[in-house]
């Protein structure tokens, strides 16, 4: 038992130090490249640069679109609400329409009166 507990020491101990050794090795790669990655990185910079004007310019032209959905989308998300709200009282409101009709049509004109 103590020697398979000795062997998974081992074995993790030797591990560490592949990884240790390897760790130090992508240091000394990525120190040694570093000069060429900044070149590389120089060198795109105006292709960087173009891109985030396109950007922009597509953001400014697409802008207009954008806000005249946006207004479309809240109106009609408005409406839609209003009538969520409405709907279940409409009932009630076309009862009221039938009692003010019959009232109107049921009661006696006014009598004109001379001044």
């Amino acid at each position: 038992m103590f020697e398979m507990l000795a062997l998974g020491m081992l074995l993790l101990v030797g591990l560490l130090v592949v990884g240790l050794v390897g760790g130090l090795l992508k240091l000394v790669f990525w120190l040694l490249f570093l000069p060429f990655r900044l070149a590389l990185k120089l060198l795109a910079l105006p292709f960087l640069a173009l891109g985030l004007v396109l950007k922009v310019l597509f953001g400014v032209l697409l802008l207009p679109l954008f806000l005249v959905l946006g207004v479309l989308a809240v109106a009609g998300i408005g409406i839609v609400a209003v009538l969520g709200l409405l709907l279940p009282v409409l009932p009630l409101i076309v009862a009221g329409l039938v009692v003010w009709a019959l009232v109107k049509f049921f009661s006696r004109p006014a009598a004109a009166t001379r001044a």
